[in-house]
Formats: C-alpha cells, structure tokens, sequence
C-alpha cells in the first residue's frame, strides 16, 4: 500500500514500470545483504597485486573482482527472481490494467476453477524447479560450499 500511495502522489500511472519499480524495491534489500557479506570477506590485497602486476582497473573488475562476486550476484539474483516471481500482494496492488505477471493470471484462473492449461503450467514449473536444483546440486561451487562448512 506504501509502494501504491507514492505511485500515486508521484503521479505515475500503474503498469508494468510500477510493477518493476516494485519489485527491485523489495528486492534491493536482499542484493544488499548478499553482496554485502561477500565484499566484507573481500581480500583487497588481490587488487593492489593486480595493479601491482600492471593490471588496469577494468581487467581488474573483470578477471578478479567479478569472478570472486560471481557466486553472491547468482545467488542474489535467483533469490531475487524467486521472491518476485512469488510476490503475489506488491503486483496486485500496483498492477495497472493490460500489465499482469503470471502470478496475477494464476490467481484469475484459480478463481475460475482449475483447468488443464493451469495443471500443465504446474508442471512446468515444477520441472523446471527439479532440473535447476539438479544442475545446482551437481555443480562444483555446491560442493565446494558443502566442503568449506564441515571443516
């Protein structure tokens, strides 16, 4: 209601740009503490060697900085696009005609009853779920994460 009544004071009109302001709103938080713990681990000695080494600033970004902030930016963007993608309440409030996500048409279509196109979106998603916790399982980065907390 808070994110409806600045839209409103701010004169701008509901649709689909209300509904991305919304959600990087309250997606911004969670970036923030996900990257922000990674940068507070962050060893500042591998630049200055890089620069040391003859490295430019942009090299540096793309060959050390990034690669060390990679894990946190992937994990901040799936917990990001899950919370949004699930947020039902922050797009039906400021969700203007003609701009609905799909949880706004799975609400629309729950209300009409179940149907066969909503069982296979179901599935869908629920397969898609199982083969990116598969992939994320298998992956190096999991196991290396599982590694790091038993010692």
């Amino acid at each position: 209601l808070a994110l409806l009544s600045w839209f409103s004071v701010m004169n701008i009109p509901l649709g689909f740009l209300t509904v991305i302001l919304a959600h990087i709103t309250f997606s911004i938080s969670y970036v923030i503490l996900t990257v922000g713990s990674r940068l507070g681990g962050f060893d500042r000695a591998l630049d200055d060697a890089a620069r040391d080494l003859g490295a430019s600033e942009t090299q540096i970004l793309v060959k050390i900085t990034l690669p060390l902030l990679g894990p946190s930016l992937f994990a901040s963007f799936l917990l990001s696009f899950l919370l949004s993608f699930d947020d039902f309440l922050i797009t039906f409030f400021v969700n203007g005609a003609g701009s609905d996500t799909l949880p706004i048409k799975l609400y629309t279509f729950m209300k009409i009853g179940i149907t066969p196109k909503l069982n296979a979106l179901a599935t869908l998603m629920w397969s898609i779920t199982a083969v990116v916790l598969y992939i994320s399982f298998r992956s190096p980065a999991f196991r290396t994460t599982l590694k790091g907390e038993s010692e």
